[in-house]
């Protein structure tokens, strides 16, 4: 749920990320974890429809800029595809020319108006962020530059506000032996923080493992590898086919992320879509549809007043929206 700061009694505006706010309590912040939630997400979430796009359907929406978003729609997992610019720096849009507009282009732009919003928000779960290396068509491979996209993460997220790798890891050999021993962090250890997960599970993965074989010092968390020592996040993106696959990945202690809808389906296909989403245990449940549209009557929504909501499959009894956020 969002909150705003109080304005001071003396008329003096309240200052800087951790001001007195009005927030509830939150007193299941030690008992509940990060995988005990299920919230909503957006794919490419920093994109513009471009011209024809009805003549390309998979291509044919348009999302809000990223801060309304977050105050706005609840989201909580955002997708952000990156490409290298041959100079130390990432931009973020789609696919070169065809399908090119964005609302935020420089990657650390993106990312600070996802921080600046967390700034003012310091009781929100944590963030997903998900970042796509998306290269294909690119003269400049983002390959052998990985160390430069960490440090374009951590020039916007200091480390505090990032929950790493190392972190779950925890002194265990590996992150798998970590989540079957210890499991992932509570809500209260990770509030006000993001977490990055890199969505490739090829190239760009095995290249960002060499020298890191168990994630070390790294700042992203790999898609895939179930059951290899790093795999700690799975995608599944059929609902409907692969709703036990999802809920034995879930209590198995795998993040899970999965999809609501497709712009290329009808509005009918995306919402029995959506409902069985929901009725996984997927974690953070991506659509291309948010909110409310002038041309449809679909959009998807965890329901409730909350951003997001107990996983119907992993959180406890006693977990309700309203300790999460």
């Amino acid at each position: 749920m969002d909150t705003t700061a109080p304005r001071p009694e003396d008329g003096t505006e309240a200052d800087g990320p951790n001001v007195d706010m009005a927030t509830p309590a939150y007193p299941l912040d030690d008992t509940l974890r990060i995988n005990h939630i299920q919230c909503k997400g957006t794919h490419n979430s920093t994109h513009i429809a471009p011209e024809g796009a009805a003549f390309v359907p998979d291509w044919n929406y348009t999302h809000a800029p990223l801060d309304q978003q977050l105050a706005d729609l609840g989201v909580r997992q955002v997708e952000l595809d990156v490409h290298y610019m041959g100079d130390g720096s990432f931009d973020v849009f789609h696919v070169p020319v065809v399908d090119e507009l964005t609302t935020c282009r420089s990657f650390v732009t993106c990312l600070q108006t996802i921080k600046d919003w967390s700034d003012l928000n310091p009781q929100h779960h944590i963030l997903f962020i998900l970042v796509e290396p998306k290269d294909e068509y690119d003269l400049d491979k983002i390959t052998g530059h990985y160390d430069e996209l960490d440090a374009a993460i951590l020039s916007v997220w200091p480390t505090e506000r990032v929950l790493r790798p190392d972190d779950v890891r925890n002194g265990h050999a590996t992150l798998r032996e970590a989540l079957e021993s210890d499991g992932w962090p509570t809500l209260g250890a990770t509030r006000q923080k993001a977490m990055f997960i890199m969505l490739d599970g090829g190239e760009h993965k095995t290249a960002y493992l060499e020298g890191h074989p168990n994630l070390e010092g790294r700042v992203i968390f790999m898609r895939g590898g179930q059951g290899e020592p790093t795999g700690a996040i799975l995608e599944m993106n059929d609902p409907v086919g692969s709703l036990n696959a999802i809920n034995d990945a879930a209590l198995a202690g795998y993040l899970v992320r999965s999809d609501a809808d497709n712009a290329s389906d009808s509005e009918q296909e995306n919402q029995a879509k959506a409902t069985a989403a929901l009725a996984t245990g997927a974690h953070f449940i991506s659509s291309d549809f948010p909110g409310i549209t002038a041309d449809s009557e679909y959009f998807f929504d965890v329901g409730g007043e909350t951003p997001s909501r107990c996983n119907p499959v992993t959180a406890p009894r006693e977990c309700t929206a309203e300790d999460i956020e």
